[in-house]
C-alpha cells in the first residue's frame, strides 16, 4: 500500500512543473536492426508516436508540428521541441517523455510513398535550428541521414520474451544476491499515477534535481496509459514499515515493453536507508510482465555520456541479463554549434588541467 505523507505532496505539487533539461549525444557504430534487436517492422508504431500519447506531449508550450498535405488532407507529420541551450541558441529534441520520435504517416501508405513524405518532411525543418533526435526504425534513421543528418547512435539493451524463463540463471552474482535479499524485505506493490508522479517529484526535490521534462505530462501519459491497459507501475514496499524503498512506471506497444521511469527513495533525517535491491527486485518483475504478455523488455536507452566501463546503468542492465542493442539517434547541427562543439572539449581539458595544476600546488603549500 502506497505510504505518503502532507509533506510530501507538498514538495510535489511545487515543483510539478520545471525546466527541460538536456543530455549530451555519444556515437556508436551503426548495427543493422531496430531498438529491440528485432527485425524491423516500420507499420507497428511505437506507443511514444500513438496519438494518444503525442497528443498529451504536445501540450508543452514549446513543440512544434511539421505537416505534408495532399489534395487538402495531412499524409505525414512529424512533431518536435523546439528550445534554446544555455548559450540561446535554437534547439529541437523529441516530445517531452517520448523516448523515440519519426514521421507519423499512415500504416496503408506504400513504402515509396512514405520515402516520399519522409524527405518533404525533413526538408521542411528550419535550418537555423540544431536538431538531436531520436528515430523509432531504421527506414527513417536511414533517410534522415541521406537528407543530411549524422549519426549519433545510442546504446540500449533488450530482454526478448522467450528468454525470460532462464533469465534469473543469467543474472550476475551480485543481482541475484540483491533481488533475494529484498524479496525479504520488500512487497512488489502497486500505487495511482498521481502517486507515483507526487513520490518521483519528492524524491528528485530531496536530490536538488530537476526533471528534464514537465510532471504534469507525465501524470497525464501515465494516467491515460493505465487506462487503456498500456502502462503499470511496481512499488517496493518495505514489509515493516509499509514505505516505498522503489518505484518504477513502464509503457508498452504491440511489441516493446519500456523501463519509462523510475525512483528510489531519498531518505529524509531518521529514515533509514532504501534497499539496494529494491530498483533490480522491480526491473524483474517487469521483466516477467512484458514476458508473460509476449512482449519485449526494452530497458529503453542509457546515457551516452559515460563509456559503458564507467557506467553504472550499463552495469545493471547487463547484471539483469539484457541484450545489447541500439537507439536510432540523429543530429543535425548548425555551424555555430559545430564550432563550439569543437572549442568545448579543448577548452573543458584545459581548465580540468588548471584547475588539478592548482589543486595539487594549494596541497602542496
Amino acid at each position: 500500500m502506497f505510504v505518503s505523507n502532507r509533506n510530501n505532496t507538498l514538495l510535489a505539487n511545487a515543483i510539478m512543473r520545471v525546466a527541460i533539461g538536456r543530455r549530451k549525444l555519444g556515437k556508436m557504430l551503426f548495427v543493422s536492426r531496430d531498438i529491440s534487436g528485432i527485425p524491423l517492422n516500420i507499420s507497428k508504431s511505437s506507443v511514444y508516436m500513438q496519438r494518444w500519447f503525442t497528443d498529451i506531449a504536445e501540450h508543452d508550450d514549446d513543440t512544434r508540428k511539421i505537416v505534408v498535405t495532399e489534395d487538402g488532407k495531412v499524409t505525414g507529420s512529424l512533431i518536435i521541441v523546439l528550445g534554446r541551450n544555455s548559450l540561446g541558441m535554437k534547439q529541437a529534441y523529441n516530445l517531452p517523455w517520448a523516448r523515440v520520435c519519426g514521421p507519423n504517416i499512415p500504416e496503408d501508405i506504400c513504402k515509396t510513398k512514405k520515402t516520399e513524405i519522409t524527405r518533404q518532411l525533413i526538408r521542411q525543418l528550419p535550418t537555423d535550428v540544431s536538431y538531436f533526435l531520436t528515430l523509432s526504425n531504421e527506414f527513417d534513421y536511414r533517410l534522415f541521414l541521406s537528407e543530411g543528418f549524422q549519426p549519433a547512435l545510442e546504446e540500449n539493451y533488450t530482454v526478448a520474451p522467450d528468454r525470460s524463463p532462464l533469465l534469473h540463471t543469467s543474472f550476475s552474482k551480485m543481482t541475484r544476491r540483491h533481488i533475494r535479499q529484498a524479496q525479504e524485505h520488500l512487497i512488489v506493490s502497486t500505487t495511482t499515477p498521481q502517486a507515483f508522479i507526487q513520490t518521483y517529484a519528492a524524491d528528485l526535490f530531496r536530490r536538488r534535481r530537476k526533471s528534464y521534462a514537465p510532471l504534469t505530462i507525465a501524470h497525464d501519459i501515465l494516467k491515460e496509459g493505465v487506462r487503456r491497459g498500456q502502462a503499470r507501475i511496481f512499488t517496493a514496499n518495505r514489509r515493516d514499515t509499509g514505505e516505498i524503498d522503489a518505484a518504477v512506471a513502464c509503457l508498452w506497444d504491440d511489441t516493446n515493453y519500456y523501463y519509462w521511469m523510475t525512483t528510489r527513495r531519498v531518505p529524509a533525517d531518521g529514515q533509514t536507508r532504501p534497499h539496494q535491491g529494491a530498483v533490480k527486485l522491480l526491473l524483474w518483475s517487469a521483466i516477467q510482465d512484458a514476458a508473460a504478455r509476449g512482449l519485449t523488455f526494452d530497458f529503453d536507452g542509457i546515457p551516452s555520456e559515460f563509456s559503458s566501463k564507467e557506467n553504472g546503468v550499463t552495469r545493471l542492465y547487463a547484471g539483469m541479463g539484457g541484450q545489447r542493442s541500439i537507439r536510432y539517434r540523429v543530429k543535425r547541427e548548425t555551424r555555430l554549434e559545430q564550432l563550439l562543439g569543437r572549442l568545448r572539449t579543448p577548452a573543458k581539458l584545459l581548465i580540468t588541467k588548471t584547475v588539478g595544476t592548482f589543486m595539487t600546488l594549494k596541497m602542496n603549500y
